[in-house]
């Protein structure tokens, strides 16, 4: 019985992923439409990871292209102090500009058009408290980047380190975008 109420507990607040999701603003002030058909990716990563992530994610986000998936980034700032949080923003809204300019250049380098909606798929969100960190189990300094995968409707279908996990993660997202999975929760840190 005990098991029963703890995994309808557990189910509840996955359902509630899209809900919270709505709420969510990124740099720009826009809404991130997590939920709302589209695949997610989700990326966690701090200013100590920023390199390793700059190193993997294009060419992951290039061959997800076929999903069409939203990028989210969720940048831990619990490392930066107070006074210096709003030059960090001001930084991440200079990498979203950067980003969308190389995964441009990504798509002419191999022969096609950038996507229309690319602009409209990746958003950077400064978590100044780091609270979708902690839910993810990262504490304050963490050195690992770790991916989240969405389903269209906002629930979570795969997790692990990345990119460690990207090959793993690029299925579940195929899988999700093709309406074959159900709530499937898999964790990958193993």
């Amino acid at each position: 019985m005990k098991k029963v109420a703890v995994l309808a507990c557990l189910l509840g607040l996955l359902g509630a992923i899209p809900a919270q999701a709505a709420e969510l603003k990124d740099v720009f002030g826009r809404e991130v439409p997590v939920g709302k058909g589209r695949p997610t990716l989700v990326l966690y990563a701090n200013r100590g990871s920023r390199e390793e992530l700059r190193q993997h994610a294009y060419s992951f986000i290039y061959d997800l292209r076929e999903e069409r998936p939203i990028v989210l980034i969720h940048v831990d700032l619990r490392d930066v102090p107070g006074l210096f949080k709003g030059m960090a923003r001001g930084e991440i809204k200079k990498s979203h500009r950067e980003s969308i300019e190389h995964m441009k250049n990504i798509f002419r380098q191999h022969g096609e058009s950038p996507p229309q909606e690319l602009e409209a798929s990746l958003y950077m969100v400064a978590d100044s408290k780091g609270e979708p960190h902690q839910s993810m189990g990262l504490r304050k300094g963490f050195d690992q980047v770790v991916a989240q995968v969405l389903s269209p409707s906002g629930q979570e279908v795969a997790r692990g380190p990345f990119p460690e996990s990207a090959r793993r993660l690029g299925e579940s997202m195929a899988s999700a975008s093709e309406g074959l999975s159900t709530l499937r929760v898999v964790d990958m840190a193993r």
